[in-house]
């Protein structure tokens, strides 16, 4: 039985095999843009109200691959070839220019 950090299969890697388990993935950003290729606007619109910046530091933690997935949208919105013009009250959030 596992009781807490100390008996976490963690333990018993290398600093460096933890240190590239926390490098993005390219096979998990595929899988990533993939799945969010496949949502909804509304359901990304959802997902852009739930996450908040505190929400997002530990989804990064989790999934490194995300911190490459929000730089490249935020970059696709901040291009001024591709803005769009918003309504009154509407937001954007990191996933709606998907």
């Amino acid at each position: 039985m596992m009781n807490g950090a100390t008996d976490s299969p963690l333990s018993l890697l290398s600093p460096e095999a933890r240190e590239g388990m926390m490098r993005p993935s390219e096979e998990i950003k595929a899988v990533l843009l993939a799945r969010l290729g496949n949502m909804a606007p509304e359901e990304l619109s959802m997902l852009d109200q739930a996450i908040t910046p505190a929400v997002a530091q530990v989804l990064v933690r989790l999934l490194p691959e995300l911190r490459e997935i929000v730089e490249q949208v935020g970059a696709q919105e901040s291009a001024p070839e591709q803005e769009a013009p918003m309504q009154d009250g509407e937001q954007m959030g990191a996933l709606s220019g998907m």
